[in-house]
């Protein structure tokens, strides 16, 4: 079916779809791939289905031959080459492969992989040629899969520690006993770094919240590493790092040192390009970084990078309410309330800026003294109640919870009663896992001002 094969992708690769008025019906397609034939029901199904076996292909070849898979291709090359029992070329390709490990990046995942192949292929050589001496590579082998094993399974297990700190998930008895019992080799830890480093990740991130000299010290073994790690893998531990650096900022509200060292991050990894997939900067990263300088109050800095980053946001809607939440943030932290109100979202297909924008809206009218605000409130109560089974975990239904109670009790204060004003302030204070701990705590007491 190739005559038709083609035409009918070369109609499909080149023709204006998106412009309405140059559609095609099925018919016309017929017409053009099968010339002079009338039309038949399902026959352009059939030669649409040997389309997309051209489709695939052309796309399987086309990732398997790019550049930096010429490893892999090398590898089933020289298997090809010791099927057909050419000797000398395939010692020489598998010399090749050797070099490039010896001067690639040695503490990439990648290079344990492949490391593994390389051996195990170095190992099918000596069986193959068998003579009753040697160790057949076996302790090379062996040590090449347990070092990439162990480099899969922390990677592994760190992303599923940093999902539950943000999710509420079942743990598998496989997972509970290997983060219980996952010893690493010390042996191990002193020849791999990418393996050290991720073994420090996975220990901070079994305890709540890490103390900040803990993240310290992380920040401290990644400079100290930096030249012998990939890129790939760098900015994956700058990333567990940032993580890291927000879960000790939560779990001690009252000191900001860490949040400093946070923002200093940030712009390091905004500038060279860990914050970006694609040219696109993720939802949750755009306001991170926006918070963190807001909370550290470098307003300036914020809105620049709002403004400047606003048109590079994934999967951002027509309406930018990604974009406005994050302005009316900023508004609202240098006291615009009014027009705070007016940029903040009426709704959103994700739970977790559908809260911050509430819990905004409450808060900037309760600056303005609004006579909305006790209604607001109440549907704001209201809406948890509704809502709470589909919150990701009761940890976040307890700290809106909290949130909501604090800020009832603030609004049936009286301005000026200093008495309150310290029983608000002690009671804030011993909710800290409150949303919006620190503007509830500057509220409790400035109370007493009246």
């Amino acid at each position: 079916m190739k005559a038709q094969v083609i035409p009918l992708l070369d109609i499909f690769l080149n023709h204006p779809w998106d412009f309405c008025e140059q559609r095609m019906e099925k018919k016309e397609v017929f017409a053009k791939v099968f010339s002079n034939q009338a039309f038949v029901e399902g026959k352009l199904e059939k030669l649409m289905v040997e389309a997309h076996r051209v489709v695939k292909a052309f796309l399987i070849a086309q990732r398997y031959f790019r550049e930096d898979n010429e490893f892999n291709q090398l590898i089933d090359y020289s298997e090809e080459l010791r099927v057909r029992g050419l000797d000398k070329i395939y010692r020489q390709t598998l010399a090749r492969l050797q070099k490039s490990q010896d001067t690639a990046f040695q503490h990439s995942q990648q290079f344990y992989h492949r490391q593994f192949l390389l051996e195990y292929s170095k190992y099918e050589e000596e069986t193959r040629h068998n003579q009753a001496k040697g160790d057949l590579n076996i302790p090379n082998t062996l040590q090449a899969l347990e070092q990439d094993y162990l480099h899969n399974r922390l990677v592994l297990l760190n992303q599923f520690l940093l999902q539950q700190k943000i999710a509420l998930l079942n743990v598998p008895k496989n997972i509970s006993l290997l983060l219980e019992e996952n010893h690493i080799p010390k042996s191990c830890l002193e020849e791999s770094v990418s393996i050290k480093i991720n073994h420090e990740i996975f220990n901070l991130l079994r305890k709540n919240a890490p103390a900040a000299s803990e993240v310290q010290h992380l920040f401290e073994l990644l400079l100290q590493n930096e030249k012998s790690l990939d890129p790939r893998s760098l900015s994956d531990f700058y990333a567990f790092l940032r993580n890291l650096c927000v879960l000790s900022i939560s779990s001690d509200y009252e000191k900001l040192e860490m949040a400093h060292m946070l923002h200093d991050l940030y712009k390091d990894n905004l500038d060279r390009g860990y914050l970006h997939s694609e040219g696109k900067i993720s939802r949750s990263k755009y306001m991170a970084v926006a918070n963190n300088a807001l909370l550290i109050e470098k307003y300036d800095w914020a809105l620049a990078f709002i403004e400047k980053h606003k048109n590079e946001l994934q999967d951002e809607n027509e309406t930018k309410d990604i974009y406005r939440l994050n302005l009316a943030t900023y508004l609202f932290k240098v006291g615009r309330f009014s027009d705070c109100l007016d940029n903040i979202p009426d709704t959103s297909l994700y739970l977790f800026y559908l809260l911050q924008a509430k819990r905004l809206e409450l808060k900037a009218l309760y600056e303005l003294r609004s006579d909305l605000l006790p209604y607001k409130l109440d549907a704001f109560k209201m809406f948890l109640s509704r809502t709470s089974k589909k919150l990701p975990s009761d940890n976040q239904r307890q700290i809106h919870s909290d949130f909501a109670n604090l800020l009832h009790q603030l609004v049936h204060s009286i301005p000026g009663d200093t008495k309150r004003s310290l029983i608000l302030t002690k009671r804030t204070q011993e909710k800290k896992q409150a949303a919006e701990w620190r503007w509830l705590l500057e509220k409790a007491k400035t109370l007493k001002n009246g």
